[in-house]
């Protein structure tokens, strides 16, 4: 006998997916290039900047050219063409990575750290809390997060700790670095480039909010488990049967002099970044043949072997793939809505209706629309891809900096990734800690509307600062 039930549609995971989504996104495109009036700004080179600008008194309207159904199917390969070189960039600096997390660098970092906080409540969470800020702040750890939940796991079970304060010691710890990007080279890297800004600049003002942040978190996960250790009863998983394969700490592998000096290879790569970005101009190139480097000679360090270390590559660079062709998909929106000549008009449409509002104002709207759009589009890269095209000349337009509009997108396409089940990651994170979604959702909150809050602080001091270099 045949199964005669009829099968749910899964809207989570047909709907949400973020391919799907993109797709949709491409449809519309194409439909707006019959639907909106064709125009066009005039581009010069500003005298401030030596970048190309819309002259904003110069838009004109332009016979209608809409596209056809080739031209559709024809945009994506086009939009991956266009983007190669962030595409070959993500892949390089992801397979670079793997080939330093397959070292046992990151696990005996967090090891060490657990081991050496034991015992000080009031030094783990800070201290942990940080180290996952900065690894996604700086190699742009995501989902790499998982690994560690239970080490970190057993070490806040053993402190009298629930399972929700792993979940923000290590997911909401990776989080408090990456909404602000510092030197991650998928989020901010990727913005940056599409605004034609020195790679990393303003990076000063980025760790100090990223300092704030983390201790903003801190405090949250911190007052929770004290409550939870004085009352037990008062967790939210109270009474929620679990049963956690836990692991034996001290069995974490030694932070050795090996790890040490991969430790120093990477804080001496970041500083020569910083130093070429800043003296010599270096950019995508220049950046990813450095983290290239880097990536084999921390595996001869790590004495991987030569076969072993192009494994490893090859299996970092395939973990991000669909993180990476996202961006040329993405960018077959851009494609169509160029060969339509309506992205100037809807930066036209746009702008006279932003015009009359306060630039404070303004750039909170990109905030809050970045924030709105990450829910659907939880991908850094993608949301980049999607957006920015549209943001930067908005933002010329407007006089409002192209610093400030990135800082509106690193906002924006970040703190919602505390909140949205499109977020893989995340879901992976709860489900290692076995933590039910709506329990989860109920105890994040308040970390939540703080970060969101602190968007908007955060998004209009650097427009009252004139957050630039431009």
């Amino acid at each position: 006998m045949g199964n005669n039930e009829t099968k749910k549609f899964d809207w989570s995971a047909n709907l949400l997916n973020p391919y799907v989504l993109i797709a949709m996104m491409i449809v519309i495109a194409a439909t707006a290039t019959y639907l909106v009036p064709a125009g066009v700004y005039e581009r010069v080179v500003s005298d401030i900047t030596g970048k190309m600008v819309i002259a904003p008194d110069t838009f004109h309207f332009v016979e209608q050219n809409p596209v056809n159904l080739l031209d559709i199917f024809g945009s994506v390969p086009q939009g991956m063409i266009n983007n190669a070189q962030i595409i070959f960039f993500v892949l390089l600096i992801a397979g670079a990575f793997e080939i330093l997390n397959s070292t046992g660098f990151t696990t005996a970092l967090v090891g060490m750290v657990v081991r050496k906080c034991t015992g000080r409540e009031k030094l783990i969470f800070p201290v942990i809390i940080t180290i996952f800020a900065f690894l996604s702040g700086t190699i742009g750890m995501a989902e790499e997060v998982i690994v560690f939940i239970p080490i970190i796991l057993t070490l806040c079970k053993s402190m009298g700790y629930d399972e929700l304060v792993a979940v923000g010691l290590t997911y909401c710890g990776v989080r408090s670095g990456h909404i602000h990007g510092l030197m991650n080279p998928f989020t901010v890297g990727l913005a940056q480039s599409y605004a034609e800004l020195p790679m990393y600049s303003g990076l000063g003002f980025r760790v100090g909010w990223c300092v704030i942040t983390i201790a903003i978190t801190t405090f949250f996960v911190y007052r929770y488990a004290m409550k939870v250790k004085s009352d037990p009863s008062k967790s939210l998983m109270h009474g929620i049967e679990q049963e956690h394969d836990l692991l034996d700490v001290e069995s974490v592998s030694e932070f050795t002099a090996t790890h040490k000096t991969l430790g120093a290879l990477m804080v001496g790569t970041f500083a020569l970044i910083i130093f070429g970005v800043y003296k010599y101009g270096w950019y995508l190139d220049e950046l990813a043949a450095i983290f290239l480097a880097f990536g084999i000679v921390a595996g001869i360090v790590g004495r991987l072997s030569p076969s072993e270390i192009v494994s490893r590559f090859i299996d970092g660079a395939k973990n991000i793939l669909g993180g990476a062709l996202i961006v040329g998909v993405a960018g077959g929106i851009v494609v169509l809505m160029r060969e339509g000549q309506i992205i100037d008009s809807i930066v036209f449409y746009t702008a006279n209706a932003l015009s009359d509002l306060p630039k404070l104002l303004a750039v909170n709207g990109m905030y809050v629309f970045q924030w709105l759009l990450n829910l659907l589009i939880p991908s850094g890269s993608a949301q980049a891809a999607t957006t920015m095209p549209i943001v930067v000349p908005l933002s010329d337009i407007l006089e409002i900096n192209r610093q400030v509009a990135v800082s509106a997108f690193t906002l924006g396409s970040g703190v919602p990734d505390l909140l949205t089940p499109a977020c893989g990651p995340l879901m992976a994170a709860l489900a290692v800690a076995k933590v039910p979604y709506n329990i989860y959702l109920k105890w994040v909150m308040p970390i939540l509307i703080s970060w969101s809050l602190l968007g908007f602080v955060c998004i209009s001091m650097a427009q009252m600062i004139n957050y630039g270099p431009f």
